[in-house]
């Protein structure tokens, strides 16, 4: 297979680029820089029309979207037991990545990147304070889902990763996350990993 990764450093690409290595995947990355606007130029619109990433470009076909993405790589790569065999658990699996993408994401946004939400900056502070609450509501969730766990499943699995730049994006917008005991806890399991290592690698080039 031909695979070429688009991401962004920082992004939520970081997430897939994470699981491909942890798949064992023989790919390519190519960066797409959202800071400096590389997503909105005609080239990469070409590519992918949606503009976004992450992008994942297989023997010539694309796919987007973090949830099927993570669940391609899971399902593609089976020796690497990314994703729970049993049925139930499977879509448990993606009920978290559901969750994640939908409901925890989305409020980290708004949170850096309030301007495209309101053009009003003399609301910009309040939806800062209503996003990181949400965001705080969330997590508590979370903290709670993961105690007494090493993963969100017995084995390491994609929502793992994903769930790695939920946390790290927060921790990025200086949210206070110390509280939550066993998110952090997680965090700190993922940033000892050979594939995260390699992936927070491209944030210092």
């Amino acid at each position: 297979m031909d695979i070429t990764l688009y991401h962004s450093p920082g992004a939520c690409s970081m997430a897939v680029y994470i699981s491909l290595i942890e798949a064992g995947a023989d790919f390519d990355v190519k960066i797409i820089s959202l800071k400096n606007g590389d997503h909105k130029k005609p080239k990469y619109a070409t590519v992918n029309p949606r503009k976004k990433v992450p992008y994942l470009l297989v023997d010539g076909k694309g796919l987007s979207e973090n949830v099927a993405i993570q669940h391609w790589i899971a399902t593609t790569f089976p020796q690497a037991n990314l994703i729970p065999s049993d049925s139930w658990e499977h879509c448990k699996a993606l009920s978290y990545m559901g969750w994640f993408g939908s409901a925890i994401h989305p409020h980290i946004t708004r949170h850096f990147k309030t301007g495209i939400f309101s053009a009003d900056e003399s609301s910009h502070d309040d939806i800062k304070i209503k996003a990181k609450a949400m965001y705080m509501d969330q997590l508590a969730l979370l903290n709670a889902e993961l105690e007494g766990k090493t993963w969100f499943f017995n084995h390491y699995t994609v929502c793992d990763s994903y769930f790695f730049w939920i946390y790290d994006r927060a921790l990025g917008e200086q949210f206070a996350l110390d509280g939550f005991e066993h998110c952090t806890k997680h965090y700190q399991r993922m940033i000892e990993r050979p594939s995260v290592k390699r992936v927070l690698a491209h944030l210092r080039d």
